[in-house]
């Protein structure tokens, strides 16, 4: 019985040192990995962004190579980036060994403007101007002139270009306010077929579903400009009896397009 005993506990012995020397490997394997090149960032993709640089998400981002790949959460990257005016979300994804994907979704380009200075600066559906750094970049949105920066319809206007089709926005080529005690966001806009269309940030999201078929209810008569009031009623005026005469409205022809847009302020 006693020789029993001393085998049980040479047993109990050799599995308390395995254990030890495993863990012992397991923490020296762990203490190699986490000083190696494995466990680093070696590459940051930047994807979606026009408005923003990719240094500006990235130094937004708070990571770059080198960077521990486990030290972060996707989340909180992701909370950062969000904080930029012109992302309106982001996503984070990380894929091993040390890639970091940030795709970024920026609130829509809709409109430009050009500064004092000469510089020219896009506009996001949010209101946000961002510089233009890219010269060759092509102007395919209305520009926005004669609005001052507090104006509170210029927001509104930039939230409602892009409720419009990108193919009907494209026909406009300036926007500019043009208020009256009746209609204090009444606007004028300039076609690229040259008309000019009155119409309010209000009516803009309805009227401006109109605005192809009577241009082409114009050419169909061999009128190639004039004035559309795209107000209660939708009316065709030449230019010299529009701006010519006071009463020039009453003597304008309406459109045959629908108008379903009720009275507004």
């Amino acid at each position: 019985m006693p020789v029993l005993r001393e085998e049980r506990k040479r047993s109990r012995g050799s599995r308390k040192l395995l254990f030890f020397l495993l863990l012992l490997f397991v923490t020296l394997l762990a203490v190699l990995f986490f000083r190696s090149s494995l466990s680093k960032i070696a590459q940051i993709e930047i994807a979606g962004n026009t408005a923003l640089t990719a240094e500006e998400i990235g130094q937004a981002s708070g990571i770059s190579n080198g960077h521990n790949f486990f030290g972060f959460r996707s989340a909180t990257v992701e909370q950062r980036v969000k904080q930029l005016q012109a992302v309106e979300s982001v996503e984070v994804r990380k894929k091993f060994p040390g890639s970091i994907r940030i795709t970024v979704r920026e609130y829509p380009r809709v409109a430009f403007q050009i500064r004092p200075t000469g510089e020219k600066e896009m506009l996001l559906s949010n209101g946000l101007a961002v510089p233009v750094t890219d010269k060759n970049i092509v102007v395919d949105k209305p520009i926005l002139s004669g609005w001052d920066e507090g104006n509170t319809w210029k927001l509104k206007l930039c939230e409602t270009l892009r409720k419009i089709p990108d193919k009907t926005l494209s026909e406009i080529s300036e926007i500019k306010p043009s208020p009256t005690k009746t209609y204090e966001d009444k606007i004028k806009m300039y076609t690229r077929s040259q008309f000019e269309v009155y119409t309010t940030v209000t009516y803009l999201p309805d009227k401006i579903l109109y605005l192809e078929e009577m241009i082409e209810q114009m050419a169909d008569k061999e009128v190639d400009s004039g004035v559309f009031e795209l107000l209660e009623a939708n009316t065709h005026i030449p230019f010299e009896q529009y701006y010519g005469k006071p009463d020039a409205q009453k003597n304008g022809q309406k459109t045959d397009a629908k108008d379903t847009q009720k009275k507004g302020n």
